[in-house]
């Protein structure tokens, strides 16, 4: 069964501080090409927002100069379409070079995406924190233009901004670096779990204090480890952030993954999403504490790390999975499944509530498929079974309009290019329930 919508409890009345709402929506991820990356930016009404991957080494391009250009591009062009901005500070986002260079303690960091390795400060170094306020306090206070204020406002109270990470100075992620193996003792000068762990608390409160009415969230991954063996790091760590940051003295935060998949087993026939509970357990156990976010691991449509991690599904079916496992209903999606025609429909019905978190999608949990889509329908080369059950295998079975059986798979990405034009049968069963439609192909 799905687990329960999480409701927001408003403890303003008592302590003075009102929580935010939960992140919602379909944001688009950028990419390196365009001006300051604003390449992938979409004016689909299925799309909330947009995902801008940018670094504080990027603004801050010398010692107490800031340069807000791509920011105010960004803006500007979201506020034209009326959508949100998501900023991820993701773990490749640097500090200046000055920062380490006037840093007391410092560590070799690695970054496997850009295969480059720079000096970086610990995260509780007093230099680094002290510069990190000082930019934070820069960006919260820079005014860029609102359309519906017809004025510039403060990005802090910006309606353009929805979701900001918070990026860890000196780190990134909550995540081991370098091999992604060595647990941070090994790698962190002068590592002590404490001084860590106030460290991550120090810099969440940098970022809720200058910007309290948006979505905080910190990529958090269970394998991150020290030298301690009890309590688990992951552990230790998360109930030291959900004491502080949990809607009552603080906003509550979101933890975010960039692994969310969902694959076909073609033995089995049964669809397995990604992460795991066990994997994910710092997000699957947060009940009602904080919110989930999720980014894709890869793309549907050109995957690039692990074809078998999405085979034979469809982006909302690791949407749905996210949605019922762990109540996310914020997504980061590649602008290749956003364009891809055969997803589109799927994320409009989403979109307008029509997928995974209405009582259609409850019904089809229990094996009824009165409300399976199927499209596009006339299609040409491909069509999409879509809105299945996620828990029992099913059949698609295309027939002739005799009877005659033409193509029986299992896969929810059905290739007709065979066939020649035409009204054909189409059933589609899933343990004991079983639909027919009619399919015609062009």
């Amino acid at each position: 069964m799905p687990r329960p919508l999480r409701c927001l409890v408003l403890l303003s009345v008592i302590v003075g501080f009102s929580a935010n709402a939960q992140p919602t929506g379909i944001y688009v991820l950028d990419n390196s090409n365009g001006t300051y990356r604003d390449a992938n930016i979409r004016s689909y009404t299925f799309v909330n927002g947009y995902v801008w991957r940018w670094s504080w080494a990027d603004i801050e391009t010398s010692q107490g100069v800031y340069n807000f250009a791509g920011l105010d591009h960004i803006v500007k062009r979201l506020d034209s379409l009326n959508q949100k901005l998501t900023i991820l500070f993701g773990a490749y986002s640097v500090e200046p070079p000055y920062v380490a260079a006037n840093a007391a303690a410092t560590y070799s960091f690695y970054d496997p995406v850009s295969a480059v390795t720079t000096t970086r400060a610990v995260p509780w170094d007093a230099y680094l924190m002290a510069r990190f306020r000082l930019f934070m306090a820069a960006l919260a206070s820079h005014q860029v233009y609102s359309m519906s204020a017809g004025a510039n406002v403060p990005l802090s109270t910006h309606p353009v901004l929805a979701n900001i990470t918070a990026n860890i100075p000196g780190l990134g992620a909550i995540r081991n670096v370098n091999s992604l193996t060595a647990g941070l003792h090994t790698t962190l000068t002068g590592y002590a779990r404490q001084k860590f762990a106030d460290s991550l608390i120090a810099s969440l409160k940098v970022h809720t204090d200058y910007f309290p009415t948006k979505n905080v969230f910190i990529p958090f991954y269970k394998s991150v480890t020290d030298n301690v063996s009890a309590p688990q790091l992951a552990t230790y760590i998360r109930t030291r952030l959900l004491q502080g940051f949990n809607g009552v003295a603080n906003p509550k935060i979101s933890f975010w993954q960039e692994n969310l998949a969902a694959y076909k087993d073609t033995v089995t026939k049964v669809v397995t999403g990604l992460p795991t509970t066990t994997n994910a357990s710092i997000m699957y156990q947060l009940n009602d504490s904080a919110y989930t976010m999720f980014q894709m691991l890869q793309g549907w449509t050109h995957p690039f790390s692990d074809p078998a991690k999405v085979a034979n599904t469809t982006p909302v079916d690791a949407m749905c999975y996210a949605y019922k496992t762990y109540g996310t209903r914020y997504f980061e999606i590649y602008a290749d499944d956003i364009d891809n025609t055969l997803y589109q429909p799927l994320f409009a019905s989403w979109s307008n509530g029509a997928v995974c978190n209405t009582a259609a999608a409850v019904s089809n949990a229990s094996g009824k498929l009165n409300d399976v889509l199927i499209y596009p329908n006339p299609a040409k080369d491909v069509f999409i079974v879509a809105n299945l059950p996620v828990d029992k295998p099913c059949i698609i079975t295309i027939s002739d309009m005799t009877g005659k059986g033409l193509i029986v798979t299992d896969s929810r990405q059905v290739d007709i290019s065979g066939l020649s034009n035409g009204v054909y049968r189409l059933s589609v069963s899933c343990g004991s329930a079983t639909i027919c439609r009619k399919l015609m192909k062009q």
